[in-house]
C-alpha cells in the first residue's frame, strides 16, 4: 500500500530505549527501514553496561539517520523523555527493542492520525512465544489476543511536551499512568483497530518471571494506574465468607451436631471450593478469555498455566497490598486537605 501524500507528509522521530537488548536491535532496525512511511530520525537511547548496542549501531549501514546517546541506568520512561528532548520531528513514534512491527506500521499509525485528528495514536500489539515456557507465560498473563500497547504508538511532540512526559523514577506503569494522564488532560486520542507489532520480549524461566513480576507490582504500588477497588472489595467479601466459613457451626448451629445446619469440616471444605474455583479460573477460564485455545490447555497444560499464574499472583501480593495501602492514605489525605481548605478562618 502506497502512503497518500499527506501522509508522507509526517515527519517522525522512533525513539527507542535499549537496555540489553542487542539481541533484538539488529531485526528491530532492518524493520523500520523498511517501513513503507520512512521515519526521518531514529533515536536511540542506551543505558546498558555493556557497549555492544553501540557497537551494532556503529557498524550499522542503514539509511535513516540515528541518533545514539549513551547515559547511565534510565528506567523506560526516563529514557523515552530524553529521546523525546533529542528529536527533530514533528511526530514521536515509540517502540521497544523486544517489538518487531509490521512494514506498514507507521503509515497505518500516521493514516488514522490524519483521518481522526488524534494528537495520539495508540498501538494493538500480539505476543510471540517461542518455547514451552513462555507459551505457558503467554496463556498465564496476557493470552492470545491483541493487546493496547504505548510501544507502537506515536504522538504529536508539541502534546507530549504539554502532557509533562513520564515520570521518570519508576520502573513500570509509567507508560499507563501517562496515556491516563493524557486522556484526562483533554487531549484527543485514537487507538488502532488491527495489531501491527509483535511482541518477543516474554523472559526464559519461571525465576526471572517471579522476580519481574514482582518488581513491577512494587513500582505499579506509587503510582495510580490500576483499579484496586474491584479487588479490594473482593478481598473484603472473601473475608465476610471466610468468617462465615469459619464459625458457621458456631453461629448456626450452636456446635450441635445433630441440628440440620451443622456442616461437618465446613472451613476444609470452603478452603477446596476456594481453590478450585482459582485453578478452573486462573487454568482454563480465563486463558480462554484471552484468546487461548482449549486445544492448547487441555488436557493437561491448564495445570502448568494455573501453576505459573499462581506464582505471579504470590510475586505481586506484597506490591498490590501496598499499592492498595498508599491509595488509601492518599484519599484520607485528600479528604483532610478538602476539610483545611472548607475551614472558615477565625474572626
Amino acid at each position: 500500500m502506497l502512503a497518500s501524500v499527506k501522509v508522507k507528509n509526517f515527519n517522525i522521530s522512533v525513539v527507542i530505549p535499549a537496555l540489553n537488548a542487542e539481541d533484538y536491535l539488529p531485526s528491530l532496525l532492518e524493520k523500520i527501514e523498511s517501513q513503507t512511511l520512512i521515519p526521518k530520525e531514529i533515536v536511540i537511547v542506551d543505558s546498558s553496561l555493556s557497549k555492544k548496542t553501540a557497537d551494532i549501531i556503529e557498524k550499522w549501514k542503514g539509511s535513516i539517520p540515528i541518533i545514539y546517546q549513551r547515559v547511565d541506568f534510565a528506567y523506560p520512561g526516563h529514557a523515552r523523555n530524553i529521546g523525546v528532548e533529542l528529536a527533530k520531528e514533528e511526530w514521536i513514534a515509540f517502540i521497544d527493542c523486544r517489538m518487531i512491527p509490521d512494514c506498514d506500521w507507521l503509515e497505518l499509525s500516521a493514516s488514522t492520525a490524519e483521518k481522526s485528528g488524534a494528537k495520539f495514536v495508540g498501538a494493538l500489539r500480539k505476543s510471540d512465544a517461542d518455547t514451552h515456557f513462555k507459551q505457558i507465560l503467554r496463556a498465564a498473563t496476557i493470552g492470545c489476543s491483541a493487546i493496547r500497547s504505548l510501544a507502537g504508538s506515536i504522538v504529536l511532540k508539541k502534546t507530549f511536551e504539554e502532557s509533562g512526559g513520564f515520570i521518570s523514577d519508576v520502573r513500570a506503569g509509567e507508560d499507563l499512568e501517562w496515556m491516563q494522564r493524557l486522556k484526562s488532560l483533554g487531549f484527543k486520542i485514537s487507538w488502532m483497530t488491527t495489531p501491527n507489532l509483535t511482541y518477543y520480549g516474554f523472559v526464559e524461566s519461571l525465576s526471572k518471571a517471579v522476580k519481574k513480576w514482582h518488581e513491577y507490582a512494587f513500582s505499579n504500588s506509587v503510582i495510580e494506574v490500576r483499579n484496586n477497588q474491584k479487588a479490594i472489595y473482593m478481598l473484603f467479601l472473601l473475608l465476610v465468607i471466610l468468617f462465615l466459613a469459619y464459625n458457621w457451626n458456631a453461629i448456626f448451629a450452636k456446635w450441635d451436631d445433630t441440628s440440620i445446619y451443622f456442616l461437618p469440616n465446613v472451613t476444609k471444605i470452603y478452603m477446596l471450593v476456594v481453590f478450585v474455583l482459582y485453578a478452573g479460573y486462573r487454568g482454563i477460564i480465563r486463558p480462554h478469555q484471552l484468546k487461548v485455545k482449549l486445544s492448547f490447555l487441555l488436557p493437561w497444560r491448564w495445570l502448568e498455566v494455573c501453576f505459573v499464574g499462581l506464582c505471579l499472583d504470590l510475586a505481586k501480593t506484597p506490591g498490590l497490598c501496598w499499592g492498595a495501602i498508599l491509595i488509601l492514605y492518599r484519599r484520607i489525605r485528600g479528604i483532610r486537605g478538602c476539610f483545611k481548605i472548607r475551614k472558615k478562618p477565625d474572626l
